[in-house]
């Protein structure tokens, strides 16, 4: 399989944060609609998924261009207690205590294009910490706000009785959106199977995605984003490692791993397109262990693969065959010192 870092840009609010099972999804409708997409179809190869992923697509992430070119990208904090980092830490206690609040706002691990974790304070960075890099790699002064805001947008249903907005069902209601920061841009990790698609078909995909909307309110002009360099990375190296870190929601196989540190996710699944209107649009919930988390495997073998999890099957009435990606891309990390 090999490993590809796509940048995207985005050109609209979002009403859905992209997260990499859902991203998964909107490519697999891509190729429900063109078969050229996949090299033997979508059915082909999600029949084999339970055993053998096609593809496997993580979150996005915001990636920082520096004036020399190289980029940096920021990865969710790994998931494991703040000890595990203050132990390394000669401070005394007093310091410690002092300095608690705010590195727990470190939410954000700095890591470079090589894909090689360090876990220490020096990588972590907090929200404004990020953004400042953001803005300044941007060339944008006095920048105080956020990398990403959340807004509210009314919305309301017409009355076509009165052709006006009223009570009950036909009173305004709000909805949660977000934006990122003018100009910025994000990357998104994939992990493609050769013998089903190549870089150009996963870009082909990619794009049409940002073309027509991803996820809620996509009808409406949200989820929009171009697509900008896509380059093929080495697969990090894994002697020193110890644990996985998780660049996705994943559901991990039984017996994989004999200590886990995660915040759970629960995806409440809704169909797309046509099974909209089937009357069951919704998916069964599926409890997942959320990006950021971090994997001891049992075996050693574990490391040298790419990824990790399961698939999960059985999410749909309307749609049986339907699957959610329960993989995840992982990184190997060492956490012992």
């Amino acid at each position: 399989m090999k490993l590809f870092a796509i940048t995207i840009k985005p050109q609209s609010p979002f009403g859905t944060p992209l997260k990499g099972d859902t991203l998964f999804g909107s490519f697999c409708w891509q190729a429900a609609y063109d078969n050229t997409l996949l090299k033997g179809g979508l059915d082909h190869w999600i029949g084999q998924y339970l055993e053998r992923p096609f593809l496997v697509v993580s979150s996005a992430f915001p990636q920082i261009i520096e004036k020399s070119g190289r980029s940096i990208y920021a990865l969710p904090r790994p998931a494991v207690p703040q000890s595990w980092l203050d132990k390394n830490d000669d401070s005394d206690c007093a310091t410690l205590v002092r300095t608690r609040k705010e590195r727990k706002a470190r939410r954000w691990l700095l890591v470079g294009e090589d894909l090689q974790v360090t876990f220490d304070w020096d990588h972590l960075v907090d929200d404004q910490g990020l953004s400042k890099r953001i803005a300044a790699s941007l060339e944008m002064e006095d920048v105080d706000c956020c990398f990403v805001r959340q807004f509210t947008q009314s919305h309301n249903t017409i009355n076509r009785l009165i052709n006006t907005t009223g009570t009950g069902f036909f009173a305004p209601f709000p909805i949660e959106n977000f934006v990122y920061l003018p100009g910025m841009e994000l990357v998104i990790f994939v992990l493609a199977d050769e013998d089903a698609l190549d870089e150009e078909n996963v870009l082909v995909g990619f794009e049409r995605i940002g073309a027509f909307g991803f996820g809620r309110d996509a009808s409406t002009g949200l989820g929009r984003f171009d697509i900008g360099e896509c380059e093929e990375l080495a697969l990090p190296e894994t002697e020193a490692a110890d644990a996985l870190l998780t660049l996705g929601p994943c559901v991990p196989g039984p017996h994989e791993y004999d200590q886990a540190w995660f915040n759970p996710f629960t995806r409440f699944g809704r169909h797309g397109s046509d099974l909209l209107h089937t009357g069951r649009p919704f998916k069964n919930p599926v409890v997942m262990a959320d990006e950021g988390a971090v994997f001891r495997p049992v075996a050693v073998e574990q490391f040298s693969k790419p990824y990790m999890g399961q698939a999960v099957s059985g999410i749909s009435k309307a749609q049986p065959e339907a699957v959610c990606q329960g993989y995840s891309l992982v990184l190997p990390i060492r956490l012992s010192a």
